[in-house]
């Protein structure tokens, strides 16, 4: 279904006294408990949108490392007998996993009162929207999960034209960033954590892992890391960065006057980049 790549990720711009993102490879319910010993929280789905966000002009190594990889997250999808199916963010049940948790088929086994008392979006059977399909830009930017794991309309848009547009440059599809749902394998009530694909395979997003898997990958975020403290908050998008007429052309070294469809073609190219031209 997709690669599997065995090698130390870079993560970081730079090697830092502590690293601000740590990958923990291997086996979920063994490597939940050494990232929580090392002080660090398991990125989520909006952190990891807003990181390859983040990464869109860094260099190749760094980039590749975020785009085309796969990453296990810190939220958590809960699956009922009864079809329900529940959307936990930053899942506290998830955190304490370790390998003498309870388990079936790779999933924690939780108990009817425990579901109950999870916090997060419930939906009923039926009711989680397309699932195990690509998907259009528009149907993945009102996807009620995709909506629930981004936290924020903004970064979901941002993130879609991000995929989108990578996408089709690098491999040529215009539908992507499937979910692929799941359901309750037992009699009681399941847990999993949502799994996000590489940029090759879709993007998509998986609530069908499993925590017993030898190549499961959380990343461990630094505490001092400000997306780490602030798990609830809106993610921000990074704002475009604005350029006057002038300051391109003097960037570029012309001096005479660009006519109106030469400026249209640059900001067209620039507008790729994430600039804006403004007349001044």
């Amino acid at each position: 279904m997709f690669s599997i790549k065995a090698m130390v990720l870079k993560l970081n711009e730079a090697m830092p006294t502590r690293e601000a993102y740590r990958e923990f490879y291997g086996r979920n319910v063994e490597q939940m408990p050494q990232l929580i010993a090392d002080g660090r929280v398991p990125m989520n789905v909006a952190q990891l949108m807003q990181r390859r966000l983040d990464v869109r002009g860094a260099d190749a190594n760094l980039k590749s490392a975020w785009m085309d990889n796969y990453f296990d997250t810190g939220d958590a999808v809960a699956y009922h007998p009864d079809g329900r199916v529940k959307v936990i963010l930053d899942s506290p049940t998830l955190r304490g996993i370790t390998p003498e948790s309870k388990r079936n088929g790779g999933a924690l086994v939780l108990g009817e009162d425990v579901y109950k008392a999870l916090e997060g979006e419930e939906f009923k059977k039926g009711k989680l929207g397309k699932t195990d399909a690509w998907m259009s830009k528009s149907d993945v930017k009102s996807h009620p999960v995709w909506k629930a794991l981004a936290r924020d309309k903004a970064l979901l848009g941002a993130y879609a034209d991000l995929i989108f547009a990578e996408g089709k440059e690098r491999f040529g599809y215009d539908t992507a960033m499937a979910v692929y749902s799941y359901s309750c394998q037992g009699d009681s009530p399941e847990m999993r954590a949502w799994f996000v694909l590489g940029l090759g395979i879709g993007s998509g997003v998986l609530g069908r892992g499993l925590l017993n898997l030898n190549n499961g990958r959380f990343v461990g975020i630094a505490p001092e890391v400000p997306v780490a403290k602030n798990l609830g908050s809106a993610i921000v998008v990074p704002s475009k960065k604005i350029l006057s007429v002038e300051q391109v052309l003097a960037e570029t070294a012309q001096t005479s006057a660009y006519a109106p469809d030469q400026i249209k073609k640059l900001q067209n190219i620039l507008d790729q980049q994430g600039y804006t031209i403004t007349q001044r």
